[in-house]
């Protein structure tokens, strides 16, 4: 009987213990932009991630046009005159992207009443010209296919290291490998052996920088919990990782544009919808996929998948003997 006595107050115990825990258990969700505000808060604390990112269809990209000096004016000499020029030059892309530019210089000159024949004019040390801005990069708009496009890799934003393999046969050139150690990277083109190291510096996209890949990310998401739109919880669904929170919103080119008018190189934002799987425990995004048949900017569909939210282990460049130095003046720019 003391036995049975014993081991019925254990039960007994155990039973209230998983009772007071499910009591603890806060209840599933069911307010679409509650969980997307959540889930902005948890890209905020993203340290490390592996994603997988694949694309198909077209899009436009925009393509950054050639720098030109801005003409300056010259001036006529007079006996006795001030001249003034100013220029300005607007330049807009077909998604609505625009750049300006505007110089303004003025000079005067002071010829002498009654000059030599033989004398050499000179400038008046009275001269004055404004120097011109640095002018604005202007994008332009190409459409670029999207099929068969795929990057797979880790990123360690706190310690601004990545590993990514990608490729993307819409553009030539654009596959192989690179390795990001701040502050050197280490690029190996498809079918390379050697890598070819240099300084973050020359990245004109660093992956391994928050302020950028995961900016794109947090702005989409931003994206989908605008006021102008109507985000749906579809349901809880099963993940790799889990239950999940299906949300899906119909995305208005205006909602886009608002999140990434910064972002020169899309320079289509078209309308389209955007489905996000979020977990339910921790609200880490797990999969976004965006798909788009909009006439302004393609017929598209994105997907990229994370996992492995800040487990991933230290990223370290290649061996001595894999990668060249062409040349040493750009490494820890």
């Amino acid at each position: 009987m003391s036995r049975r006595k014993s081991l019925a107050t254990t039960a007994a115990g155990l039973l209230a213990i998983v009772a007071l825990l499910a009591g603890c258990t806060s209840a599933p969700l069911t307010d679409a932009r509650q969980i997307l505000s959540k889930v902005n808060d948890s890209l905020k604390n993203l340290q490390s991630v592996h994603f997988h990112l694949e694309a198909g269809g077209q899009f436009s990209v925009g393509i950054q046009a050639a720098a030109t000096d801005t003409p300056v004016p010259t001036d006529a000499p007079s006996a006795s005159a001030s001249v003034g020029a100013s220029a300005s030059a607007g330049t807009s892309a077909s998604a609505g992207a625009s750049a300006s530019v505007a110089a303004s210089a003025s000079a005067t000159v002071t010829a002498s009443p009654t000059p030599a024949p033989t004398d050499t004019p000179t400038p008046s040390p009275s001269a004055s010209t404004s120097a011109a801005p640095s002018p604005t990069p202007v994008y332009t708009a190409l459409p670029v296919s999207l099929d068969g496009s795929k990057a797979d890799g880790d990123i360690d934003f706190q310690n601004q290291a990545a590993s990514i393999t990608y490729g993307m046969p819409g553009l030539a050139g654009i596959s192989g490998e690179l390795i990001i150690v701040n502050p050197y990277s280490y690029y190996r083109g498809y079918g390379a052996t050697k890598f070819t190291a240099t300084g973050v510096s020359t990245l004109s996209i660093n992956p391994a920088l928050s302020s950028q890949s995961l900016f794109v990310v947090q702005q989409i998401v931003k994206a989908g919990s605008d006021a102008s739109l109507s985000p749906v919880l579809v349901g809880t669904e099963q993940e790799n990782s889990g239950p999940c929170y299906h949300i899906r919103v119909d995305v208005t080119q205006a909602a886009l544009a608002n999140q990434l008018a910064n972002l020169n190189f899309l320079q289509e934002k078209g309308s389209g919808r955007l489905d996000l799987w979020i977990t339910q425990g921790d609200f880490q995004l797990e999969r976004l996929e965006f798909s788009t048949s909009d006439p302004d900017a393609g017929t598209a569909a994105v997907r990229l998948v994370l996992s492995k939210w800040n487990q991933i282990p230290p990223i370290k460049g290649p061996a001595a003997g894999q990668f060249e130095l062409p040349d040493l003046q750009s490494l820890g720019q």
